[in-house]
């Protein structure tokens, strides 16, 4: 076979693959609980401002099983520029659901916007642990959802500004009523043999929910960083018909280059939440992919206080290049890095204030786990070898993760 052609293909397939990386990197669901939706015009929304554009959405869950819908915006430049945006999907075991959003901005630098939005969606608490996308695509093909779901309905209105052309604040106020919903599929492509977990249910009631939420971002690059600071973060109160809630949610991120072309990646995750009789809806979970990968999934879960702590070196190519296995195919694609995780999860009871039940944390109770990382394409498939440190015996875990965002 012609190597001048071999050499084009895998080019081709390269350039592809990266293409596909950042157009799922943008397309990424925020997290709920750690992360922060920023509300900007969309970028592939920019070309044509005055006509209706629409991107596709897929999807594949244990309670709506297929979804397929659409993202959509228009931005009417004969009305000072007001934009409409939101989103209409149908699952196959769902209904119709929907986001109407109307937003303004004002400013061309450091843009003040309003907005409001009116929606009916199925959503996660999970979506900081993984994306719907990946999530959707184990589903689909291996039987293994690793969300946990439920409905909401209402409405939102925030003003949003952002500052020195990076930074953004935002303060928020919504209502939203919570609905469970049950698990209506159990099929799957492969894994006939395994079963989907079923569904928790949820609080069901109206709750009104006030945000102050922030994201000041020092890095280098915003898609793919290798130097700076990147701090997020939300102040929540909830007040609801069955339990009234405070949270602080803290996301740190640290990019910092090593020796010769390696990268040091680290992240500090608190999230606290007060309040009695908290729901599902309210309470998180850690272990497994996104949060100590060598841990079941869910392992610990319904807990009120937590803390996790990664750190990632990673090798960027200087260690696979130096091997002599250039024949295989993506080679100068490959590179390698370690990683550490080691976290907390506590149930506080009926504490008020969100700073407290941190101090019952000892040394002991962390759950750690260290491991290997094989990179493929910048980070496209990412393959971990992790091995939990509280016991010898089935301590190993394989993962393996799509487009997954550090």
């Amino acid at each position: 076979m012609d190597k001048n052609k071999i050499q084009k293909d895998i080019f081709f397939i390269r350039q592809s693959m990266l293409l596909l990386f950042v157009i799922l990197l943008l397309s990424f669901e925020a997290f709920s609980q750690f992360k922060i939706t920023k509300f900007e015009p969309d970028p592939f929304f920019q070309a044509e401002r005055n006509k209706f554009n629409a991107l596709p959405l897929l999807r594949y869950n244990r309670v709506a099983g297929p979804v397929i819908g659409m993202d959509y915006s228009f931005v009417a430049k004969k009305m000072r520029n007001i934009e409409l945006s939101g989103q209409a999907c149908f699952g196959l075991q769902d209904k119709f659901r929907y986001r109407a959003g109307i937003q303004k901005a004002f400013f061309v630098f450091n843009p003040l916007t309003v907005g409001a939005a009116y929606f009916d969606q199925i959503s996660t608490q999970d979506d900081w642990i993984i994306s719907y996308n990946e999530n959707s695509a184990a589903a689909f093909f291996i039987k293994e959802d690793f969300m946990d779901y439920y409905s909401q309905q209402g409405f939102i209105a925030f003003v949003d500004h952002k500052f020195a052309e990076v930074h953004t604040i935002r303060l928020e106020v919504d209502q939203r009523h919570f609905k469970s919903l049950a698990k209506h599929t159990n099929w799957a492509l492969l894994g006939k043999k395994k079963n989907f977990r079923d569904n928790p249910a949820v609080f069901e009631e109206k709750a009104v929910g006030i945000r102050l939420l922030w994201a000041l971002d020092w890095r280098n690059n915003p898609l793919l960083p290798n130097k700076g600071w990147y701090v997020e973060g939300k102040l929540e109160q909830t007040l609801g018909k069955l339990t009234d809630t405070r949270g602080l949610f803290l996301t740190v991120k640290r990019y910092q280059p090593a020796f010769s072309i390696h990268s040091l990646q680290m992240k500090l995750l608190i999230g606290t939440r007060s309040g009695a009789d908290l729901g599902n809806q309210y309470l998180m979970d850690l272990g497994g992919l996104g949060s100590l990968v060598a841990y079941k999934d869910k392992e610990f879960t319904n807990g009120n206080r937590l803390l996790l702590a990664t750190a990632r070196y990673l090798f960027n190519g200087d260690v696979l290049s130096r091997l002599p296995l250039h024949f295989l195919p993506f080679y100068d694609q490959l590179s390698l890095g370690m990683f550490v995780e080691s976290g907390w999860l506590f149930l506080a009871g009926e504490e008020k204030n969100v700073l407290s039940g941190f101090s019952s944390l000892t040394a002991k109770q962390l759950k750690t786990d260290f491991g290997i990382s094989l990179y493929i394409t910048e980070g496209v498939v990412r393959i971990d070898f992790a091995k939990r440190t509280d016991r010898s015996e089935n301590a190993w875990r394989f993962t393996l993760r799509l487009m997954e965002q550090f």
